[in-house]
């Protein structure tokens, strides 16, 4: 799952498409209580540095920065006791993962 992670890739399979989007939101929400805010500098800096070093995918790195995001701002509305607005940043997670998921869906022949 490490490698899914690290390796700027069209994941094909929808399962693992959606474990990677929603492993990306847990490492956000592990982030926000070690680094606050700084998550938003160091996983953007982390996602240009491995840009530079591996063969570039936009979208893949759109989208696990937008996951490492939900996940930090859902933490972020817990803390504050904001719980609509941490139910919102889960919710759009898993809208993302249940399209994308679908969209690569295939059905058995």
């Amino acid at each position: 799952m490490i490698r899914y992670l690290l390796t700027p890739e069209a994941h094909r399979d929808p399962y693992v498409w959606a474990a990677v989007l929603m492993a990306h939101f847990a490492i956000g929400a592990m982030l926000w209580p070690l680094v606050g805010w700084w998550v938003a500098l160091i996983y953007t800096a982390f996602e240009a540095v491995q840009a530079t070093r591996v063969r570039l995918l936009a979208w893949d790195s759109v989208l696990d920065w937008c996951g490492v995001m939900l996940g930090a701002a859902f933490v972020w509305q817990v803390v504050a006791g904001d719980y609509w607005m941490a139910t919102a940043a889960a919710v759009c997670a898993l809208c993302i993962a249940a399209v994308g998921a679908g969209t690569r869906w295939k059905e058995p022949a």
